[in-house]
């Protein structure tokens, strides 16, 4: 939580975990925090001009990894877990098949989206923007609604419909406290200075629960969209852990999966490496790209 200082005609907030942060990184040499630069990988060493500090996240929880019982230790960050889909393993992927936007909204007796699960074809496929003319449709709105209830289903803290084999550019994030968001072509037209992008450990419904990725998001992005019922263009600044959740989803947008924002060399399981293989060095080129896009205002 930040600290909020009131002055005369004004209020300066401090975040506390930037002042450890950096508290941290001027106290204790660079020796003592190799355990959290854990995601500085070749790759990022030739493709982005962060400095080496920029990775380190400015959260207690994250500076002090190895001394605090948090879910960022140091052995899960290389992504060792074990992931099986042969006969004898409680993971198996589907097979769904694509269909559009029409044939997604118009059961009648579906109420959740069925969930695609690695290695399904499907989720590497990008999705194609919404066209105009499903703006204000019956067809569109029970598509959000239908988005807006798997995530529920799945206690999602946000979802894509590609997700679901469903090839339409709509993201639904679940904000507790707050006004949910249900975004139609969403895209990033902003993003935060690369020196301040964050360190986040990350889970995903389509792949196995035993899998985790560490990986590097901006701290805020901001997104337009455009809103389902009339296609009027939105605008939106997300911060902490919504900018996680949108980048994530946008990634699946474009068919990026957190797999491809790790080394081969961390998927140390031989069947998942073996499926990854195949154009990976271009995923992780795509799922590291810091483009914008045009803004429509």
């Amino acid at each position: 939580m930040p600290f909020t200082y009131v002055r005369y005609r004004g209020v300066v907030q401090v975040q506390r975990g930037l002042v450890i942060g950096w508290l941290c990184i001027l106290t204790f040499p660079m020796d003592a925090l190799k355990p959290v630069v854990f995601c500085r990988r070749a790759f990022l060493t030739t493709t982005l001009s962060v400095p080496l500090q920029s990775i380190l996240s400015p959260s207690l929880s994250v500076l002090l990894a190895p001394e605090v019982d948090n879910p960022l230790e140091s052995t899960p960050l290389n992504n060792n877990s074990p992931v099986l889909v042969d006969s004898d393993s409680s993971w198996i992927g589907t097979n769904l098949p694509r269909i559009s936007l029409t044939h997604a909204s118009t059961s009648t007796t579906m109420t959740v989206w069925p969930m695609g699960r690695w290695p399904d074809p499907v989720l590497r496929q990008p999705a194609e923007p919404v066209s105009s003319e499903f703006f204000g449709s019956t067809e569109l709105q029970n598509a959000c609604w239908l988005l807006q209830n798997t995530a529920r289903h799945y206690h999602a803290v946000g979802l894509a419909a590609q997700q679901c084999g469903v090839n339409a550019r709509i993201v639904y994030l679940e904000r507790p406290f707050f006004r949910s968001l249900t975004m139609v072509n969403p895209h990033i037209v902003q993003r935060s200075p690369e020196t301040k992008m964050r360190v986040w450990t990350e889970h995903c419904l389509v792949l196995p629960p035993t899998f985790a990725a560490t990986v590097l998001r901006d701290a805020w992005i901001t997104v337009e969209y455009q809103e389902a019922s009339t296609g009027t263009w939105k605008i939106v600044t997300l911060r902490g852990e919504w900018a996680r959740a949108a980048q994530h989803e946008l990634d699946h947008d474009r068919g990026i999966l957190v797999t491809d924002h790790v080394e081969l060399s961390e998927l140390e399981n031989d069947l998942m490496r073996s499926i990854e293989t195949a154009g990976h060095a271009g995923r992780m080129e795509l799922a590291y790209s810091r483009a914008v896009e045009k803004s429509a205002f």
